[in-house]
């Protein structure tokens, strides 16, 4: 077990990263080369798999008729060289994804039918497009690119871009000249977010930059008027401009996995905001001023170090998905009951020794309370009509021998009836 968590490891890992898995672990040479066999064995296998894939498709694409091809996916073939392209006219989606394209000539944009293009996990450097009023989504995660190729100007009708997981620095300024491009998603770069460039965003309406190591926001963020989805998680954040209650579009915010020890106030003045994700943050206490967002359906505040949910939030009356597990909560207040639209409670993983009846809870389908130290058993639980999901488990119930059997049994019943059950 302990030699193939290695060999997982290695996969995803370079020679640096052998040499200080070696370190840690007091590897022998001989344990390492071992690993390197298997690994290069591995690597044999998938080639040899590859191949015997493409030669496959080949056999067949080339005796088919261009005209009755609307569709291409060359995935997982291990292509070096794009195919040529030109006659299949009357395609309408590429798929040349997981292969090891480095350049790509700008034959690939050729059909006037054509509306997606993916090239994902290749190692692409640069790129060339024709001029193409059919494309509207293109996706070119997990390459080399270094900038957005500036090719993509000629596709003027472009609405989806997906760049993530590529060493992107900057947003060119005719990105904001690209009026039907909507949807960016340059997740996991090198981002180096400026006034300048948040101009170069001001059409965007889902707009993700998680994972760019972004340790504050430019104080013009809230001129992004248009935007409807941000996503900056994964960051180094603590705050956010006082603008972002300018974001008047704004119905989902993500700021998972940043370094927030508090809510900012700005953030509970988003007008319009509907979910808000805070997930695996510092967070110590929750504002009293969350209270005012009712508009709010879904809140993850889990994975912090919550205390208490303040009262205010029973004016929440919108929200149907809250998640505040792996806190240190020890108490939930009855007005939970009054927050009749929530269909998914998650509160496990908390200090929590007693619970309010929930089974009063109108939409409530799915409640997770495992993990904490509840001793009286939610028997009213069993009894509601719309449960699909229940866990209890890794609590000190306190059961007589007779409960025990009584529990099995409501057990059995709702899994008969469908319910997912975890005792």
């Amino acid at each position: 077990m302990i030699a193939y968590k290695f060999f997982l490891i290695f996969i995803v890992s370079t020679a640096f990263s052998l040499v200080l898995i070696s370190q840690e672990t007091k590897m022998t040479p001989a344990q390492l080369a071992k690993m390197d066999t298997s690994f290069q064995a591995w690597m044999r296998e998938r080639h040899q798999a590859a191949i015997l894939k493409r030669d496959a498709f080949f056999k067949v694409f080339n005796q088919a008729d261009p005209d009755t091809i609307t569709q291409l996916s060359f995935s997982g073939m291990d292509l070096e060289t794009l195919p040529d392209l030109e006659k299949y006219n009357r395609v309408t989606r590429i798929n040349l994804s997981d292969n090891q394209l480095k350049k790509i000539s700008s034959s690939i944009s050729y059909s006037r039918h054509l509306k997606s293009i993916v090239l994902t996990n290749n190692q692409i450097k640069k790129i060339r497009f024709k001029k193409n009023d059919s494309i509207v989504s293109l996706n070119l995660s997990e390459n080399n690119l270094k900038r957005i190729p500036r090719s993509i100007k000629n596709l003027p009708n472009l609405k989806v871009l997906t760049v993530n997981n590529n060493q992107i620095k900057r947003i060119p300024r005719w990105v904001g000249r690209m009026e039907n491009l909507n949807d960016l998603d340059i997740n996991y770069n090198r981002l180096k977010l400026t006034r300048a460039f948040v101009r170069h965003l001001k059409n965007m309406e889902v707009l993700q930059m998680g994972g760019n190591h972004l340790v504050r926001l430019p104080e013009n963020i809230g001129d992004l008027k248009k935007v409807k989805k941000l996503n900056l998680g994964k960051n180094q954040l603590t705050d956010v401009p006082a603008s972002v209650t300018h974001l008047d579009s704004l119905n989902t915010l993500i700021l998972y996995s940043n370094h927030f020890k508090y809510i900012p106030i700005a953030v509970t003045q988003i007008p319009q905001l509907q979910e808000l994700d805070l997930y695996y943050n510092e967070l110590q206490y929750v504002p009293l001023e969350l209270g005012n967002m009712t508009h709010l359906k879904r809140l993850y505040l889990a994975f912090n170090q919550l205390k208490v949910l303040p009262d205010t939030m029973r004016n929440l009356i919108d929200l149907t998905f809250l998640y505040v597990h792996h806190n240190q909560i020890t108490y939930i207040p009855q007005w939970i009951n009054t927050l009749s639209n929530i269909e998914i409670l998650d509160i496990s993983y908390n200090q929590l020794f007693e619970i309010p009846d929930l089974s009063v809870m109108p939409a409530l389908n799915e409640i997770d309370i495992q993990s904490n130290q509840i001793a009286y058993f939610p028997w009213t639980l069993l009894e509601k009509p719309n449960l699909k999901f229940l866990i209890v488990k890794d609590n000190p119930f306190i059961l007589s021998k007779q409960e025990v059997k009584q529990l099995e049994t409501h057990m059995e019943e709702l899994q008969t009836r469908g319910v997912i059950v975890r005792n």
